[in-house]
């Protein structure tokens, strides 16, 4: 926040103080027990992208562009603080070695081998591409 003070960069002051704010408010959470920790940071994060994400696509639709572009350049902002994002063969080779310690029985073990996956690779993929995955090699 204060080199975004510094460089007087509103956008990213604005994103960077709101999400302080989403950490204090989730550190209350019964779940984080007061702290903040990097977990928690980078779930809230993520929780912000996908929000701004979802804003960015309403916003097009309506025709309001440069209410579009400021959401991403606050969703610019957000990526920052989010560890990079696993690849298509990372996810891939992550969810063969879950079905191979779950061994499903085809695509009726889908449900088992997502709680094992998304377990696996909390915060290092997102659970729709983990799920494309495992329905692939699943074969369903």
């Amino acid at each position: 926040m204060v080199n975004a003070r510094v460089r007087r960069d509103e956008v990213a002051l604005g994103t960077l103080s709101l999400l302080k704010s989403e950490l204090v408010r989730a550190s209350k959470d019964s779940t984080a027990e007061g702290r903040i920790d990097d977990d928690l940071v980078v779930r809230v994060a993520r929780k912000e992208v996908k929000r701004r994400q979802e804003a960015i696509d309403v916003y097009r639709k309506a025709g309001r562009y440069e209410a579009a572009r400021r959401e991403e350049a606050e969703m610019q902002v957000l990526r920052a603080y989010l560890p990079k994002a696993m690849s298509e063969k990372e996810i891939e080779d992550e969810v063969r070695a879950v079905i191979a310690e779950v061994k499903p029985d085809g695509p009726k073990g889908f449900g088992a081998v997502m709680k094992a996956a998304t377990t696996r690779l909390a915060g290092r993929a997102d659970g729709n591409q983990v799920a494309a995955v495992a329905r692939r090699l699943l074969g369903s």
